[in-house]
């Protein structure tokens, strides 16, 4: 086997290795002698949720699919009109689609939950839905206490109108336990301007790239030069190593970034809005 020959079966293994140790730990800097001093600068602000979202869903049910649809658009005004009478500031219902489907009765569920045959020649309930958001926003300017009287009212006023508020808790099989829909998550706070505070964030992550560089270049014993090039995580670069960017994507689903416009969390906090950046200095 030639010199060059051995040289293409070692880069694999060498590749495969760097990645594995990657994968176990983030890594917060890289070294290359041909282009110089690369480092992977993190930074990092918090913002107040300024936005609150509910899902509300209004359903329709019958015998007959005229019935089903007549009662949906009876609970649908009777649901707007509920939700406009709260006269809450910045309180916006945003239309996210209907659908319509037929359901097992209460005897074919419970033949189903005893492992019998289902007698499909039976009649089925038709329903017809829609989900709604109820988004609040302008809640930064609230206090908890007045955020929470606020959700209260709606979650309430949703309730004496037949809507359903939060998350889908029904099993995907009925009569049986899923963990993941035990717990009825009733709202989800926002950050809504990501990219303003992505720039003081990527500040941040500029200058945590520069001390790197200048730690790495101190303990080689060579001087810090030029920067050569700068990539945003986010961004596709052509000449990046694919064994970088699947470094990249572990490192920003350990830390939760987002790449959306708007942040989420079912916690009512400040949230964090975080980005990294590579660097690339020359040596002199």
């Amino acid at each position: 086997m030639s010199g060059l020959s051995r040289l293409m079966y070692r880069l694999p293994l060498f590749a495969l290795a760097v990645f594995l140790c990657g994968g176990n730990s983030t890594p917060s800097s890289f070294a290359s002698e041909a282009q110089g001093i690369t480092v992977m600068g993190l930074g990092s602000v918090e913002a107040k949720p300024s936005v609150v979202e509910l899902t509300g869903v209004v359903i329709g049910q019958g015998q007959l699919a005229g019935d089903a649809v007549t009662k949906f658009h009876g609970n649908r005004r009777r649901a707007e009109t509920a939700f406009k009478n709260l006269n809450i500031p910045g309180l916006e219902i945003v239309e996210e689609g209907m659908s319509l489907y037929s359901s097992l009765n209460a005897s074919q569920m419970q033949a189903m939950m005893r492992g019998m045959a289902v007698n499909n020649a039976e009649s089925q309930e038709l329903s017809v839905s829609e989900t709604l958001k109820l988004r609040v926003t302008g809640i930064d300017k609230l206090s908890s206490q007045e955020l929470l009287e606020v959700i209260v009212r709606i979650v309430d006023s949703g309730k004496d109108a037949g809507v359903i508020i939060g998350n889908d808790t029904s099993p995907s099989v009925p009569g049986t336990y899923n963990a993941s829909k035990a717990r009825n998550t009733m709202a989800t706070f926002k950050v809504t301007d990501v990219e303003k505070l992505k720039e003081a964030a990527y500040e941040q992550a500029v200058k945590d790239a520069r001390t790197k560089a200048e730690k790495l270049a101190k303990l080689t014993g060579v001087k810090l030069g030029k920067v050569l090039s700068v990539d945003g995580v986010g961004d596709s670069q052509k000449n990046t190593a694919a064994i970088y960017n699947q470094i990249i994507s572990q490192y920003m689903a350990a830390t939760g970034i987002n790449q959306t416009e708007e942040q989420a969390s079912t916690l009512l906090k400040a949230i964090p809005i975080a980005v990294a950046v590579r660097v690339t200095y020359s040596i002199e």
